[in-house]
């Protein structure tokens, strides 16, 4: 309501103020008003006006909060709105695809590596950082050495490594061909021998493994969080992405099938998803963002002041806007 109600006055002003003096036309004054006006003025004192309206225009939505802007209940009821609307919806996707697919192709025909397209210096110093990362995080190693998959990992790798210990050093074969036995009755009793081993001793390996897992995943996590082996894991990172710099970039594309696949699956959610769980989005976002004003996250006269051109280029788009002229 205030931005509005500020607009009504700033308008009304402006109109009266062109009516008392007729020195220039304000580009606020509505289009019908300006057309007697704006043709008697020089162009350039109009651009002028333009470029203090742009001015004025980013001084007042700076300050202005996120809220002030668009209340959370206007952006609930916009996605609601989009959302529902199921010939946007197919018109939105049909785009979506068409310029995916153009993106897709752009990339599989990309065979230059990344390391190439950034360069040296660049690549350089993305290995540094990474290089220089300090260790992981615990948690998040905890959560991943403990899940299910790692955990049957680590109960295969080890039950595996149990039985090719066993067949290895072949205990009983050794035994068996130390005693007085002819051989193809000594040959079918090491083959036998080996048969029962496997099942009886399979059972107790799945056995021991139950619990000795858990052993293993927890010096394991202690493993890769010590200190004293964070500099072999970070080189160890920049290995990892060194390799992936070094590979086609059509190499790094997914497949085509698993790109459609989450296409779809992007587009499905967006047609079925829950308004209650979009407000707790939103409400999420508002609740650290509701507050905050464009002055919170960057001093604009700096940038402004800082770079001319894009004050010039700003500028030109509000002139283009407002007075629907085109730009020279």
């Amino acid at each position: 309501m205030k931005p509005m109600l500020g607009f009504v006055l700033l308008t009304t002003h402006t109109m009266l103020h062109v009516q008392e003096s007729h020195s220039f036309a304000p580009v606020l004054v509505p289009m019908a008003y300006r057309s007697r006006f704006a043709y008697s003025y020089p162009t350039n004192h109009a651009l002028t006006l333009s470029a203090q309206s742009a001015r004025q225009a980013i001084d007042w939505v700076r300050q202005e909060t996120l809220t002030d802007l668009i209340p959370k209940e206007d952006v609930l009821a916009i996605i609601d709105e989009l959302l529902s609307n199921e010939a946007l919806m197919d018109d939105s996707e049909e785009l979506v695809t068409k310029n995916w697919e153009k993106l897709e192709r752009k990339l599989r025909e990309e065979t230059r590596p990344p390391r190439e397209i950034l360069g040296l210096e660049t690549t350089d110093r993305i290995l540094a950082s990474v290089q220089s990362m300090d260790g992981y995080d615990p948690q998040a190693v905890n959560a991943f050495l403990e899940s299910e998959a790692v955990n049957s990992l680590f109960s295969r790798v080890l039950y595996d490594g149990i039985f090719e210990f066993f067949q290895k050093i072949d205990v009983f074969g050794q035994i068996i061909n130390g005693l007085p036995i002819l051989g193809p009755i000594r040959k079918q009793i090491v083959t036998e021998t080996k048969r029962q081993l496997d099942r009886s001793l399979g059972p107790l390996v799945q056995k021991f493994l139950g619990t000795y897992t858990k052993i293993a995943v927890r010096e394991a996590s202690e493993f890769v969080l010590s200190p004293t082996n964070q500099k072999a894991f970070s080189g160890a990172n920049v290995k990892l992405v060194s390799s992936l710099l070094d590979r086609p970039v059509n190499s790094l594309v997914p497949s085509s099938d698993l790109s459609e696949k989450l296409r779809k699956e992007i587009f499905e959610y967006l047609r079925s998803v829950d308004m209650e769980d979009m407000d707790t989005y939103v409400s999420f976002a508002y609740d650290f963002l509701g507050d905050k004003s464009v002055d919170n996250v960057m001093d604009v006269d700096k940038v402004l002041d800082a770079s001319p051109t894009l004050t010039r280029t700003i500028d030109r788009i509000w002139d283009k806007a407002v007075n629907g002229v085109e730009a020279e």
